[in-house]
């Protein structure tokens, strides 16, 4: 799709050609799609918003106390594994949806914007409650509300404008939007720190709750401007819900393969060892960015592709392969030869987060390679089988978690780390090619109905 210039609300649809690679120019991956070009802008944004989230963990992490740095990670990694729930897949939804229909991305938006309210509300209080229940007295019920009504609300809010201007062509401030956020947050922090004595996890959660804010309420104004008044009702949001919550369970099951591990070492292991093993993993989720942005760009593309059935978006997962392993091996074997600078970055206290990044610098290949089939089988409506692994993955990984924290600490968390990232992209990768291989190649682009479980 790209939009008329001055006028991203009407769309131009490039028609594509099934004889090419990816189903057409939307949709391929050739040399002259602007694909590395707008991966670039989107990195600049990207790359903006994973820097200032990088100091701000830094700044908690040397300013907050060990362990109520431990807790704090905990509560994040939990509020991590609730957030898919809390948009209900908007983000997702509306790339879909204006694949389909690019028309009408006004009301993909509100439909989003209103689902994102509603489940971000309800996942709040999910959080909350869990979140007393883990770790009762030690986190107070305000600090729960703050942190969770920031990241499941504030945040949700301002990543479904962030996917409406994506699709519509405007690829620098979809990146930069999110960005705004998290550099309003470390600002906060900044002054936090400023003051006498350590961060407490309240300055914290209160900081951060009023800035997000602050900062969602001008973004969805702005999102929502020049697509006039018309044909803006929420006939069908509940509806789409159903299809949203399949792309959010399939997320949730990443979460927990991505973050569950967190809040199992804050519980039966140790604060410390929760702290250290985040860190090496944030380290590791900053050194993704490049290969993230290069994500983001190929998400809406795939539901492009994908309209010509699953061996059209294999051929696209396929031809994107080389770029992202170009970039994750040799990024990987950095981490290992840096890692010891983890103790002058993150202070003395996080000695043992050199063996642990280390260890986790893999994650790097392993995510490239699950996240691109994953990202292809929704692209082709299969979404149902997506998550169906992802669901089994997550499974396996609380199981692992369960034998090896108590055993072995923030060690036996890379284990199953490890195993479960690289078993994911056995899993994902085999069920596109078998999908591909009973496709006929040659049907129609048409709307296709998202895949059940």
């Amino acid at each position: 799709m790209t939009a008329v210039p001055g006028g991203p609300e009407r769309p131009v649809t490039e028609q594509p050609d099934p004889q090419q690679p990816g189903g057409g120019s939307s949709a391929g991956v050739g040399r002259g799609d602007g694909f590395l070009r707008k991966s670039g802008k989107f990195f600049a944004g990207t790359l903006l918003r994973t820097l200032a989230q990088g100091a701000l963990f830094v700044l908690l992490a040397r300013e907050m106390p060990l362990s109520t740095y431990g807790l704090f990670v905990g509560v994040t990694a939990l509020i991590a594994v609730i957030s898919p729930f809390a948009s209900a897949g908007a983000p997702s939804l509306i790339m879909q949806n204006y694949a389909d229909a690019p028309g009408d991305w006004l009301r993909h938006l509100v439909r989003g914007l209103f689902l994102s309210t509603v489940f971000g509300t309800a996942a709040t209080v999910l959080v909350t409650a869990a979140g007393l229940a883990i770790w009762g007295a030690d986190v107070p019920l305000v600090d729960l509300l703050c942190l969770a009504f920031a990241d499941l609300v504030a945040w949700r809010l301002i990543e479904a404008v962030a996917a409406s201007i994506q699709v519509r062509g405007r690829i620098m401030l979809a990146a930069l939007i999110p960005a705004l956020l998290h550099l309003c947050r470390l600002a906060g922090a900044v002054v936090l720190a400023a003051a006498d004595g350590p961060v407490t996890l309240h300055d914290w959660a209160v900081t951060s709750a009023v800035l997000s804010t602050l900062v969602c309420l001008p973004v969805i104004a702005g999102g929502l401007l020049g697509g006039g008044r018309g044909g803006i009702g929420l006939r069908g949001a509940v509806r789409q819900a159903r299809t949203g919550m399949l792309f959010a369970v399939g997320l949730a099951a990443q979460s927990i393969y991505n973050d569950v591990d967190k809040v199992m070492l804050s519980r039966l292991g140790t604060p410390e060892g929760a702290a250290i093993y985040a860190a090496a993993y944030r380290v590791v989720d900053l050194a993704y960015t490049p290969a993230r942005s290069m994500s983001a760009i190929a998400y809406p593309r795939f539901f492009e592709a994908g309209r010509h059935g699953p061996r059209q978006a294999m051929r696209m997962a396929r031809g994107l392969l080389p770029r992202f392993l170009a970039f994750s091996v040799p990024v990987s074997l950095l981490l290992v030869a840096f890692a010891w600078m983890m103790p002058l970055v993150f202070g003395a206290d996080f000695e043992a987060a050199i063996p642990a990044l280390q260890g986790l610098s893999a994650l790097l290949v392993l995510k490239s390679l699950h996240y691109l089939a994953a990202d292809a089988l929704s692209g082709a409506r299969m979404q149902g089988r997506r998550t169906v692994c992802q669901i089994g993955i997550g499974v396996l990984n609380v199981l692992l978690n369960l034998w090896l924290i108590p055993a072995y600490g923030w060690q036996g968390a890379i284990a199953s780390s490890l195993f479960c990232d690289a078993l994911l992209a056995v899993l994902l990768w085999g069920s596109l090619a078998a999908a591909a291989r009973r496709d006929p190649g040659d049907a129609p682009a048409q709307p296709r109905s998202m895949e059940r479980v």
